[in-house]
């Protein structure tokens, strides 16, 4: 059994009796939906149309060929792949056949790679043999060179270089046919293993890797459900990445009432727009980078959208302007959710909250899970104070695989006490509503005075020229740090320093948090497939150019 770190009995207990945990497994909703709806489209992508009863057979047909192959219960693949209909394919059949799949973003590579082989000491790793003029399987066959448990190296490739074992045709033998009914029944992971493994985005180091249950992935789904109303008839145009909570939780929350989900391999703005046009995608599920530049970007007049019914984004670089435009311009309602790679979905807006509260906030925590908000002592703060975000509940991981110095250094216990520091600032309202203020070490310190990064770079973001907005902390001799606005702007070439400052008054501004430097950059250092701005590797940019400009003069730092 792949045991969890920090899951107990008495948690599982405790979230049954609360009716946030149950037993059934994700093997036994996919031969559920295959039943209820055989012929209704489960998965789709720019090549291939699965029914529910298509991806079930096919489901089985992997799990067993993997098992074929040699890869036995509780033993791991890692899977380097674009978002596909394979993906889910693999995702499905891992569960069927009791194995635990991690599925890397595009952007890894040797070093990272490396270290997840090492870490997850997996049977078998998955990849296209190109994609983007990168070759993925040379790179996987020179991670593992010293791993020689390592043998099976499976491609996804017209071309099948040697050594590799060919995915397509595998999924073209009926290895299903070689086994009686049911057969995978007692392979098939319980709710309460771990059945999935994701990543963190490696801001300070190697990425950790991030256990899940299918217990802990259907509350993060469930929640999902419950706030948007989906049901069976939505179509979801699901263009995040799997390799993050974002791409993977929209799949368990229409998996789970056997809504229709489309897959956008490569995301562009105005394939986005094509794909809800051509699906009539009804739910929308995109990260905050995406949906901005599909509305600063886009002729939104020159596609029929007529179909979306919600866009749910995260808070991050996303604020209260630009979901209202999103609302104005798609003709939708905007759900905002809360949530990392730890915790999945936590918390998130619905259908029915009032505007403001939709637009401006995280919503409430979702059913089975807390939040709390505390001071440095770990005190708990009353409504409308700033502090410390941690996190505990059904949809939170069960902690970090191989490593339970830092899973007990993340959540301060195992068990339901536990409780995970994120690493946010934030507020409850009276209402109970969670507001996000920002990131504890992101806060700018300007003699003595505190300057959130997120408010200032919300107000830059709904700027029309504005593309994308991050807002540092710089040395400073007298002040201790200093403000500086980074930003990538969107067709206009020129965005000044004194335009910035005037703007930032208009939109009311208190002058201590007025940045005192503006850098301009073509794009951002990107992590995780473009999901997150990699803040160090900008930061050394910025001190950088400083630097470079001083030259022989004192520096400022």
């Amino acid at each position: 059994m792949a045991k969890p770190t920090r899951l107990t009995q008495d948690m599982i207990d405790e979230y049954k009796k609360r009716g946030v945990w149950d037993d059934v497994p994700i093997a036994d909703i996919l031969e559920g939906n295959a039943e209820r709806y055989p012929d209704k489209e489960a998965v789709v992508d720019s090549e291939t149309r699965l029914t529910w009863a298509e991806l079930n057979n096919m489901a089985d047909r992997i799990a067993i060929g993997l098992m074929e192959k040699g890869i036995e219960r509780d033993q791991a693949i890692v899977a380097q792949l674009p978002t596909s209909i394979n993906v889910v394919i693999l995702l499905m059949a891992c569960h069927k056949a009791g194995i635990f799949c991690c599925f890397p973003p595009m952007t890894f590579r040797h070093s990272e790679i490396k270290h997840l082989l090492k870490t997850l000491n997996p049977s078998a790793i998955i990849t296209p043999l190109r994609y983007r003029n990168m070759n993925y399987f040379d790179m996987a066959r020179e991670a593992a060179s010293d791993l020689p448990q390592l043998e099976l190296f499976f491609v996804i490739s017209d071309e099948v270089p040697a050594g590799a074992i060919s995915f397509e045709a595998m999924k073209s033998e009926p290895f299903e046919q070689t086994k009686p009914q049911g057969y995978l029944k007692e392979y098939a992971f319980s709710p309460f293993e771990v059945s999935s493994i994701v990543l963190t985005s490696g801001t300070t180091g190697l990425p950790k890797c991030i256990e899940h249950t299918g217990a802990s992935s259907k509350a993060g789904g469930w929640g999902i459900v419950q706030r948007a109303k989906m049901n069976d008839s939505d179509i979801i145009g699901n263009i995040a990445p799997f390799s993050g909570g974002p791409g993977l939780q929209n799949w368990w929350a229409g998996f789970q009432v056997g809504a229709t989900t489309c897959l956008l391999e490569r995301f562009t703005p105005d394939d986005a727009l094509q794909l809800i046009e051509r699906e009539q995608v009804t739910y929308l599920s995109v990260i905050p980078t995406q949906l901005i530049r599909i509305l600063k970007e886009c002729n939104l007049d020159k596609h029929n959208l007529s179909s979306l019914k919600i866009v749910r984004t995260g808070a991050a670089a996303f604020d209260a302007s630009l979901a209202r435009e999103t609302e104005e311009r798609l003709n939708c309602k905007v759900l905002i959710a809360g949530g990392s790679q730890e915790t999945y979905s936590f918390a998130q807006t619905g259908v029915d909250d009032p505007p403001e509260k939709r637009l401006t906030t995280l919503g409430r925590p979702f059913p089975g899970n807390e939040v709390r908000i505390t001071n440095e002592k770990r005190d708990e703060l009353s409504p409308g104070e700033v502090g410390q975000l941690s996190v505990r509940g059904a949809s939170t991981s069960s902690g970090y695989y191989g490593n339970e110095n830092a899973t007990l250094a993340a959540w301060g216990e195992f068990g339901k006490e536990g409780w995970y520091q994120t690493g946010d600032l934030a507020k409850l309202d009276d209402q109970g509503y969670l507001l996000l203020v920002g990131r504890k070490k992101e806060l700018i310190i300007r003699g003595g005075q505190n300057i959130y990064p997120k408010e200032i770079e919300d107000l830059l973001l709904s700027h029309p020229s504005i593309m994308q907005a991050v807002v540092i902390g710089i040395p400073d001799l007298i002040m201790g740090e200093k403000a500086c606005a980074c930003i990538a702007l969107t067709k206009k070439q020129r965005f000044e320093f004194e335009e910035m400052t005037s703007f930032l008054k208009e939109k009311g501004l208190a002058v201590h948090k007025l940045p005192e430097r503006l850098e301009v950059f073509e794009r951002f250092p990107q992590l995780v497939d473009g999901q997150k701005v990699d803040k160090i590797s900008l930061k050394k940019l910025v001190i950088n150019n400083i630097e470079k400009e001083c030259g022989t003069a004192p520096c400022p730092m």
